[in-house]
Parts: C-alpha cells; sequence; structure tokens
C-alpha cells in the first residue's frame, strides 16, 4: 500500500481508510507499514478525518482489542459428527444440480454482469448506474421518461436532475427520483430499496410510498409493505466501493450475502450457527478471505469441497 496522493475522493479516502485498519488489524502489518500509516494519516485533515470515522467504524463492528480479548474466551468449534462426512458427501451431489443464476435475463438485457462482477454505466443523459453482482439492466429511454428495467439483480442508481422523470421498473413496482443515489435490489418476487441520498417515490399496486435518505424498504409481491426502516445507506451500499460491512449480522445473512460473489455454494451446519452474530469489514476482492477470517474471529471451521464450503 502505497501513500494517497493529497487530491484524493472523499469516497477513496474513505475506502483507504478502512484498507488501512484491515491491514493493520489482520496481525500481519510491519512496523515499516505501521509508520507509512501514520504518514498518510497525516498527510492532511482529510486523511485524518477519514481515519478517524473508519475508527470509529471499526471500533463500532466490535474490531476493538476490548472485543478481540472477549472473543478469545469464545469456546472452541463444536467437534464434528461422525455422520457429517456422509452429510458432505450428498451436498456435493446436491450442488452438482445447483444452477446458480438464471442467463436468461441476460440474454434480455442492455447491461449484465456475471458472478462477482460490477459493471459502471453512464446512461445517455449523463446518470450513472452501477450494476452489483449476476445483475441484468434494460434502457427505455423515451421524451417523456428515462425508465430502467432491472431484470435481475442489484444496481446502484445515481439519476441526474432534468424535466424527465427517471423511473426504475422492477416487475410491477415502479421507483421514481431525481437528483439522489439508491440502490435497489431484486430477489425474486422480493424488492430491497436503499435510499442513500434525496428521496424515492415508490408506487405499485398499493398506495405510493417516499422514502428519504437513510432508510431502507423491503417488499415483497403480494404482501403488505413493511414500514420504512432507518439504516446506513452508505454502508448497506459500500459493495459499490468493493467492501462488505456487517454489524451483528446473523451468519446466515452473511454468508446469503458472500455467495453473490462466487460461484459454488456456502452451506451452514445449523441453525445455531447460522444465528451467530458477525461484524466486519470485508474486501469482495477476496471473498475467500472472508471465510478465513470467520475461521479466525469465530468459533467455527470451515471445510472445502469441489463447488461448495460448509460451515461447522
Amino acid at each position: 500500500m502505497t501513500e494517497s496522493p493529497m487530491n484524493e475522493h472523499p469516497d477513496s479516502l474513505e475506502d483507504a481508510a478502512l484498507d488501512w485498519l484491515m491491514l493493520l488489524n489482520s496481525g500481519q502489518a510491519s512496523a515499516a507499514q505501521r509508520m507509512e500509516y501514520q504518514r498518510w494519516r497525516q498527510a492532511s485533515p482529510a486523511h485524518a478525518a477519514a481515519a478517524d470515522e473508519a475508527q470509529q467504524l471499526w471500533a463500532d463492528l466490535g474490531m476493538t482489542a476490548t472485543a478481540r480479548q472477549h472473543a478469545a474466551t469464545v469456546p472452541a468449534p463444536r467437534k464434528i459428527r461422525r455422520r457429517w462426512p456422509a452429510l458432505a458427501a450428498s451436498l456435493v451431489l446436491a450442488v452438482a444440480g445447483y444452477g446458480g443464476w438464471q442467463q436468461w435475463p441476460a440474454l434480455s438485457s442492455d447491461y449484465h454482469t456475471g458472478v462477482g462482477e460490477q459493471q459502471r454505466i453512464t446512461l445517455a443523459d449523463g446518470s450513472v448506474v452501477t450494476l452489483n453482482s449476476a445483475s441484468a439492466l434494460s434502457v427505455a429511454y423515451s421524451g417523456e421518461e428515462r425508465r430502467v428495467v432491472l431484470q435481475a439483480g442489484e444496481a446502484l442508481f445515481e439519476p441526474l436532475a432534468e424535466a424527465r422523470p427517471f423511473v426504475v421498473s422492477v416487475g410491477d413496482e415502479h421507483l421514481q427520483s431525481a437528483a439522489s443515489a439508491f440502490s435497489v435490489r431484486r430477489d425474486g418476487s422480493a424488492l430491497t430499496l436503499v435510499v442513500r441520498a434525496g428521496q424515492v417515490r415508490l408506487s405499485g399496486a398499493h398506495s405510493p410510498v417516499l422514502v428519504q435518505a437513510d432508510q431502507r424498504l423491503q417488499q415483497r409481491a403480494g404482501q403488505p409493505l413493511l414500514a420504512q426502516q432507518a439504516v446506513d445507506a452508505a454502508s448497506l451500499t459500500a459493495w459499490q466501493r468493493g467492501k462488505l460491512i456487517f454489524n451483528g449480522r446473523p451468519l446466515g445473512e452473511v454468508i446469503a450475502e458472500l455467495e453473490r460473489y462466487q460461484h459454488g455454494r456456502i452451506l451452514i451446519s445449523d441453525t445455531q450457527l447460522a444465528a451467530l452474530p458477525v461484524s466486519g469489514v470485508f474486501d469482495l476482492d477476496d471473498p475467500q478471505g472472508l471465510l478465513r477470517t470467520l475461521e479466525q474471529r469465530y468459533p467455527l471451521k470451515v471445510t472445502y469441497l469441489p463447488w461448495l464450503a460448509v460451515l461447522h
């Protein structure tokens, strides 16, 4: 890691600060790297502010020395049951029939990404869309409106203000906004909206709902809308910057999220383990590193099989 330039964008500074903390807390940082971090931190007030914010986030996620000491008292991983190898073998057979993400949306879309890929798109009007892993998007601009259709996966939208409305269609749901930043995720019939800046109007077979910055709204076809939740939208959309950030999320949810960025399956041996709360900042460039980190920090082991990893 090298010293960052003085004119870095604020988002780049935030990412660099998180990268430094990940290195410094990995147990692999050399004395020279620790000195280099201090030079980076002191390069400007903006660097110092980014370092302080990252340190606060790290503390909130339980990465402090006190938290690590507490983690050291966690019981050792459970012993593997005698029947587990047979179970693992059957899981391999099950994975052999696992199709993963369906390919048909990519065939009918204007833009698409494969598993583990992301793509930044600048539309004709200057609006920006960032497609997440295994996602597909079509564009249907007209003289009356700027419409895009999210056919699969997840995207972060940053529309420019213009007279024509900017509309994202997901099935029968329509999200309208301008001069804002928001992510939309499609999981089958479920939709999740996270607003990072501005506001978004959601309409469909229900009364229109206005969702504000740092709010999340989840909706499933045929079911009532869930109430808006106050969230840290910057953390939930950190995938755009190559990070996954979790704060006390159940291990089952963490693994479900990780699976979106790699081929093969990751299974958890029992419901008790799936409920284990997990916190941390992880690098999307190294999804396998997340599993290694989980082994180091939590009472679990990972067994690797062809196209399959099992947590137990």
